[in-house]
């Protein structure tokens, strides 16, 4: 059955919308219920006014922007929206996996793929609204790529061309929101060739017709990678965007080392730290260890040649390539937004066939994994959201008394005020980031960093967890602007100083208690 029968078939299921609407209500509400603030929520303005956005590729993000305005901070919106495409993306991936398998789409297991994918996104970095649109849309995006590819993926060179150039659109304005939507897609081809793989009957494909297949899959990103620098510099030149990408790293930077050695031992160094390591700590991160293990096990129990070996390990590495390219732990949680699609892919390979034909012997055990797989999801939700919803908290009332201290000095809200100093996680939010000593996470990762040679420090459970609103906001883009629109959020406005102000103040800091006191003509808040 081709991907648009069992993508009917499906859309024709009430019930699996229903089931799909219960599943998204509890993440939704809690989306919803804890606001978080972080850096690019606030630096929307600057990203699409100043046309960093272009600068960075990043021209999809620029459109959604400059067309909806929907990425602006503010809750419903950008939920439902986010909402609305990872519901559509579950269904369209389950439709083009179904066909893969050459299995008629049925709704016990396309409402596993589907329902894994609308669980996920309320993790960590996907707090942020802004990310919360792009990421939506990126896997509706890569989905439907996958869908138009098909018949070209998994029939021959001359087959589904143009479905293969529709995909390479959808690729490129996935990777206008988000590069590291690149090994989205190919997670979603080593699945898909896989499962092509294990349908045919044993050994009667040669593995130069399995990397052929692999070829099809790669050239439609390629392509996508070409369009998205074309469309880039199409709305450069149409909005007079000029001027170099202004982003803190670039994405490759592996081979920058001082030695073959280092360019061999860091990468590993840093993988197995932020993705073994820290497996024992984040439930995030332990669930796509075991999603992995589950892939193997089936590979090595379901042996028959037709590159299944291969599209196995492909699968297994593109979960980890940008993090592994990149050479450190900072892209991390960019990498797992692979997670979304592997997890609820690697129980599928295992649950589906038996939720699909209902049989009662296996039937209560995928219902009890899918019982583990929701707690492992609420233990992440809990820790991820409580962690942000506090950290934002502190620094929400740091700001209030700011500006009630500021309202108190000049109650009419006109003289210009000038910020510095820097904000300190208090002690018990530190404690909660930092993963204790007696945690086998510290353990397997000091080992590592012995073993490996590399220096061993804290171990943190967040990515970039140093990094606060208030201390980034202070010289975000050279400048204060950022601060003053977290004034802003609070509902204080203030009023810039001048350089020559701002120069002063940040000396007479030095032997300031912290605090909003008056100067000659203006206010400093020192935090």
């Amino acid at each position: 059955m081709p991907v648009s029968g069992n993508l009917a078939a499906l859309a024709r299921r009430p019930l699996l919308w229903l089931l799909l609407a219960a599943f998204s209500l509890p993440g939704y509400w809690l989306a919803l219920r804890v606001p978080a603030v972080d850096m690019d929520d606030l630096a929307i303005g600057v990203y699409q006014q100043g046309g960093e956005f272009l600068r960075q590729g990043r021209f999809t993000v620029w459109l959604l922007q400059a067309l909806t305005g929907i990425m602006a901070y503010r809750p419903f919106w950008p939920e439902l929206f986010a909402l609305v495409c990872l519901a559509l993306a579950g269904v369209v991936l389950a439709a083009a996996l179904y066909t893969a398998a050459r299995r008629p789409a049925a709704l016990p297991g396309a409402l596993l793929l589907a329902a894994g994918l609308v669980l996920w996104p309320y993790h960590a970095e996907i707090l942020m609204y802004s990310n919360q649109c792009g990421v939506g849309l990126g896997y509706l995006l890569c989905a439907a790529a996958l869908a138009l590819a098909l018949p070209h993926l998994l029939g021959g060179v001359r087959t589904g061309l143009p479905g293969a150039a529709g995909a390479a659109l959808c690729l490129a304005f996935a990777l206008g929101l988000y590069e590291s939507f690149a090994p989205v897609w190919l997670t979603l081809v080593f699945a898909a060739l896989l499962l092509d793989a294990a349908a045919l009957p044993p050994r009667s494909r040669s593995l130069r017709r399995s990397a052929a297949a692999l070829v099809r899959g790669l050239w439609p990103l390629a392509a996508g990678l070409l369009l998205r620098r074309l469309f880039t510099a199409l709305l450069c030149a149409a909005a007079g965007v000029t001027g170099g990408n202004g982003t803190a790293s670039k994405t490759i930077f592996w081979f920058r080392r001082d030695s073959l050695a280092q360019a061999l031992l860091i990468p590993l160094r840093e993988w197995l730290t932020n993705y073994v390591a820290l497996a024992f700590a984040v439930p995030a991160l332990a669930l796509l260890a075991l999603a992995c293990l589950a892939v193997l096990v089936w590979g090595v129990r379901h042996r028959g040649g037709n590159g299944r070996a291969l599209f196995a390990a492909g699968l297994l590495l593109s979960q980890f390539s940008l993090g592994l390219l990149q050479g450190t732990g900072a892209q991390m949680a960019r990498t797992t937004q692979c997670f979304a699609v592997f997890v609820p892919f690697a129980a599928w390979l295992w649950l589906g066939p038996a939720l699909d034909a209902l049989r009662p012997r296996r039937t209560v055990p995928a219902l009890l994994a899918g019982l583990v797989f929701l707690g492992i999801e609420a233990a992440s939700l809990r820790a991820d959201f409580a962690f942000g919803r506090d950290r934002w908290h502190y620094e929400e009332s740091l700001l209030t008394d700011t500006a009630r201290a500021l309202d108190a000095l000049d109650p009419a809200g006109t003289m210009p005020v000038a910020f510095t100093g820097e904000v300190e996680l208090p002690e018990e939010l530190s404690r909660r980031l930092v993963v204790p000593a007696q945690n086998p996470a510290y353990k397997v990762s000091y080992l590592i960093s012995a073993v490996l040679g590399g220096p061993f420090g804290e171990l943190y459970r967040y990515e970039n967890p140093q990094t606060l609103v208030i201390n980034w906001a202070q010289d975000a883009f050279g400048g204060k602007e950022q601060l003053y629109l977290l004034m802003e959020q609070v509902g204080r406005p203030c009023a810039a100083v001048t350089p020559e102000q701002q120069s002063e103040a940040d000396q007479l800091a030095q032997t300031l208690p912290d605090g909003v006191t008056m100067q000659d003509g203006y206010l400093l808040v020192r935090f």
